[in-house]
């Protein structure tokens, strides 16, 4: 039974918006996003993945209020066509969930509640822990593509499942927050860097501000990496140290990752600077722009969950990722249909 249901039928300028709904699974206790269907046109022939990104398909930030409340347990991304047919994972570049009513642990920008790229596994937590939503929160679905297999695709759909335990779950599950530590992070703007032809490192340091433990993490990685880290800047001390699957072109399929015990310790994270870093070997004997990136993902257990920074709308960080997200544009999600978003809809 579906308890809920929002659609969006409408057009943003001369481009067809795809349709993109939201609805509750009450018997699978799942949130369940669908984008789609939509027409997916061939990249560049001879193209870079890692370049893709800047030259493929970017869909409008999709902004709706959130039907149902409890605590999400992770996600499953599938692809498809209209006829069911399963389409290539790679062909996704990204899918991030929104919060629009919190901000980032490292970054005085919106919380990036779910972040998936085509080499992520799909996630499930125990039912110990989950990431809190409430009912009625405003999100926002933004998705990016990259068409690699040669052909144009018709009909292309997303669907995006999120196990969540309700409301009166008892015992309460443990909250925790996503986190992210981009190295290549630039407010409103796009976080690839350049890749320089031969083995190249790229790194950050970020403000942890306050006390937490590390439970579980992954990463997103552009082909040619190698390595992917974080470490504690006054011990130097490695705190994840992650590898990506690659081929021998230096084609990334996977990013590994790493679980420290969801119901015991995790790495623990004291309030303080921390640097990621990551190594690239770019073989293709030519400079690639814009052609790496590098973001290390994961849960984090805050030791007070009550310290966890607010949104500061006033802050020029915060300012700059949200016009940012205006210039890829903003359809509003409603029962009745959807309208388009200027600047002055800004979250």
């Amino acid at each position: 039974m579906f308890v809920a249901s929002f659609a969006l039928a409408t057009a943003l300028s001369a481009t067809d918006v795809p349709a993109f709904h939201v609805r509750v699974d009450a018997a699978r206790h799942e949130i369940v996003f669908r984008l789609g269907p939509f027409q997916l046109p061939a990249s560049a022939s001879g193209g870079e993945h890692a370049g893709m990104h800047h030259h493929g398909l970017e869909m409008p930030v999709f902004r709706f209020i959130l039907p149902a409340g409890g605590w999400i347990r992770g996600f499953r991304v599938s692809l498809f066509d209209a006829e069911g047919r399963a389409l290539p994972r790679r062909i996704l570049h990204h899918v991030n969930l929104l919060h629009l009513g919190r901000r980032q642990l490292t970054q005085p920008i919106l919380e990036r509640t779910l972040a998936a790229g085509q080499e992520t596994d799909d996630v499930i937590l125990p039912k110990s822990v989950g990431v809190r939503l409430d009912a009625g929160a405003e999100m926002a679905l933004l998705t990016a593509w990259a068409n690699e297999t040669g052909a144009d695709l018709d009909s292309v759909i997303l669907e995006l499942r999120l196990p969540y335990l309700a409301d009166n779950t008892m015992p309460r599950p443990q909250e925790v927050r996503p986190v992210a530590f981009d190295v290549g992070f630039r407010p409103g703007l796009s976080d690839g860097f350049d890749l320089d032809t031969g083995r190249t490192v790229h790194r950050r340091e970020f403000v942890v501000p306050i006390d937490g433990r590390l439970l579980a993490v992954g990463g997103h990685l552009h082909d040619y990496a190698e390595s992917l880290q974080l470490r504690e800047v006054a011990t130097g001390r490695v705190i994840v140290a992650l590898e990506p699957t690659v081929d021998a072109r230096g084609r990334i399929s996977q990013v590994s990752r790493k679980i420290f015990g969801i119901s015991g310790a995790g790495r623990k994270l004291k309030a303080g600077r921390y640097v990621v870093e990551a190594v690239y070997n770019n073989r293709t004997g030519a400079r690639i722009e814009n052609g790496g990136m590098a973001v290390l993902g994961g849960i984090f257990a805050p030791d007070d969950p009550k310290r966890w920074p607010a949104v500061d709308r006033n802050d020029a960080v915060f300012a700059a990722d949200a016009a940012g997200l205006d210039r890829i544009g903003w359809v509003m999600v409603a029962g009745k249909g959807a309208e388009k978003l200027g600047s002055a809809r800004q979250p």
